[in-house]
């Protein structure tokens, strides 16, 4: 019983191979395409640097704010 279903799989994925990779877009972006960080441009300096600085503060702040709240209730 185990053989046949194993055939079974094996037989649906021949199938639907070509069918899954005829589903992927040609003109989409791909990881080959990324270029590395340039710290000359200034959006990457902000998007990359800055925004993740200040996230990690307001996280820390806000979380000394709940806290601060919580004792005193």
């Amino acid at each position: 019983m185990l053989p046949s279903i194993f055939k079974f799989r094996n037989i649906v994925l021949f199938f639907f191979t070509g069918f899954i990779y005829g589903q992927r877009p040609t003109h989409s972006p791909n990881p080959q395409d990324n270029t590395p960080i340039d710290l000359n441009n200034l959006f990457d300096v902000i998007v990359f640097i800055v925004l993740p600085i200040l996230m990690i503060i307001f996280y820390i702040l806000w979380r000394n704010q709940v806290k601060n709240k919580g004792n005193k209730n």
